[in-house]
């Protein structure tokens, strides 16, 4: 259903997933997937491209023809293009900015729970201006294992001892919304991210446009 910043009131921790939610990275994942497939001579299929699933998973989905081996060192590429690019073209959505100061105002407690690896995560959010704002970055290498987000997810509210039902997971894509009703939280999705249609019909609790509407 639709929401209003008062009805998010009744939650008390924020668990916000990070491109397509909090960031519009497009243009920086998409320009470097490019490069670095050009510049290793890979063919890929474009139609394919998710933003949000875990690399290994994107690499697999566009270029199935790949080898193990290609496909690491496809993945080695895009990284170290994307590092390169310093996220230059990576902006806040319209209204993040407002947003988060506000749930902080109330009393909110904000964390970060995505699908990008620790070292990406943390310049992302501090080329943003936001970092300072989570009190915890929660990411699939945050262990030193390979989490999914919904055992990052249930790793934080472990870690925090939070009761699930007072959490609220924000992002933009059915495996969002998947991983916090696997966690125990109530969903949010966010409409003008990268979700695909069924993303649209997931069910999730909530659902808005825009971070100024909220407000």
């Amino acid at each position: 259903m639709d929401t209003g910043f008062a009805d998010l009131l009744a939650f008390d921790h924020f668990f916000f997933d990070l491109d397509g939610t909090l960031s519009d990275s497009k243009a920086d994942v998409l320009g470097s997937m490019e490069q670095a497939y050009k510049t290793l001579g890979f063919s890929y299929d474009k139609s394919k491209l998710r933003i949000g699933p875990l690399l290994p998973d994107i690499i697999s989905a566009i270029s199935p023809a790949l080898n193990e081996e290609e496909r690491a060192l496809a993945a080695r590429t895009f990284r170290a293009v994307y590092a390169a690019g310093k996220y230059k073209n990576t902006v806040l959505f319209d209204g993040v900015m407002e947003f988060l100061d506000r749930l902080q105002a109330a009393g909110k407690t904000l964390y970060v729970a995505t699908n990008k690896p620790k070292v990406p995560t943390y310049e992302v959010l501090e080329k943003l201006g936001i970092k300072d704002k989570f009190l915890f970055i929660g990411t699939p290498d945050c262990t030193g294992e390979n989490l999914t987000k919904a055992e990052v997810l249930k790793m934080m509210v472990s870690m925090f001892d939070l009761d699930s039902r007072k959490c609220l997971m924000v992002g933009d894509t059915l495996p969002d919304m998947e991983a916090g009703r696997h966690a125990g939280m109530r969903t949010m999705g966010f409409l003008s991210g990268y979700g695909d249609a069924r993303f649209r019909a997931c069910g999730a609790d909530y659902f808005f446009s825009s971070y100024k509407e909220l407000l």
